[in-house]
């Protein structure tokens, strides 16, 4: 059976300027880390081609601030550029860090074949795919930056074989992050919509439905040491059948500069001298799984260990 394929990404928040940092890098180790973070969509762009993808959805917060960054802009428009050259069509909503407000419509200039879901109702776009699965894209925009309705329900009059939808929303009031748009997951399953491309939520999660999923691919890339923000950050790359019929989506990194926590466990050190050679070797294991990608690590040490009362003193000197 011919397979076809999309990109389920979110939460890009473009321009971010990685303030988590703070005093903790040298100024010139935070404007490294920020040209390497201004790559990622780049990186997007490259997975989608290399995947041969017939369409990318974005779901929410492609820009960190409402005011958009202006190299953020310029990034964004060349990317979308290559994608609509490359015949890829890209469908986006806006989310509560990027609302699309009056002053700011973001579809003004963006090149042909990407489409904008406005903010008040539900519109939707058919797509026939590579293999003939008819496929259809819908989608709604936040209008403010604090949206309070359950914008899942008006997913309901929404038709089609196989039905797409783009939402920037907080399933079951996760507490990490603001209750915007809130449904719970009995409204997503109730729904017509067979794959929910979701996001506001930085972790990655995919969950069945009796339809086919509801998933959130986390955000593009990391910001901090925060447990929600650690490890590889990406997409979702989803397959289509030819009967419209959707595989489990697939993870693929895209992240520039990763984050993580690494927990060194001293409870079988005796000797304080050994502590550095374990940190080492931890930090030497990271370096080997990251792929290539540069790390910014935080050290948590763990453990009921005999030499505590010697790391005290070393650290409070």
């Amino acid at each position: 059976m011919a397979i076809a394929r999309f990109l389920h990404a979110a939460d890009l928040h473009l321009g971010s300027p990685l303030n988590s940092l703070g005093l903790k890098v040298s100024p010139e180790i935070h404007e490294l880390a920020k040209k390497q973070v201004n790559t990622v969509f780049q990186n997007l762009v490259n997975v989608a081609k290399s995947e041969q993808v017939d369409f990318v959805v974005l779901a929410g917060d492609i820009y960190d601030t409402a005011d958009r960054d202006p190299g953020a802009q310029i990034r964004v428009n060349l990317g979308l550029r290559e994608l609509s050259e490359a015949g890829i069509k890209v469908f986006l909503v806006h989310g509560n860090h990027d609302p699309l407000t009056p002053d700011y419509l973001s579809g003004r200039s963006l090149p042909d074949g990407v489409f904008v879901f406005p903010a008040s109702e539900v519109t939707s776009h058919s797509v026939t795919m590579r293999n003939g699965a008819e496929v259809t894209v819908a989608g709604i925009s936040y209008k403010t930056v604090a949206e309070e309705n359950n914008l899942s329900q008006l997913f309901s009059a929404v038709t089609g074989q196989t039905i797409i939808g783009v939402l920037h929303t907080n399933v079951g009031g996760n507490n990490q992050h603001g209750n915007y748009a809130p449904c719970s997951p009995a409204d997503l399953q109730s729904s017509p919509v067979n794959y929910w491309a979701l996001g506001h939520i930085h972790d990655r999660q995919v969950h069945t439905t009796p339809k086919g999923f509801w998933a959130y691919p986390g955000n593009l890339q990391g910001r901090s040491t925060k447990a929600t923000e650690c490890g590889p950050k990406g997409v979702l790359i989803v397959e289509v059948d030819e009967d419209g019929s959707l595989e489990t989506p697939r993870f693929v990194p895209c992240d520039a500069l990763r984050f993580q926590r690494l927990f060194i466990d001293l409870s079988p050190v005796s000797d304080h001298n050994d502590v550095l050679d374990i940190t080492i070797n931890a930090l030497q294991d990271a370096v080997n799984n990251a792929d290539g990608r540069s790390l910014m690590v935080r050290l948590e040490f763990i453990g009921a260990t005999a030499i505590y009362i010697d790391l005290a003193k070393d650290f409070g000197k």
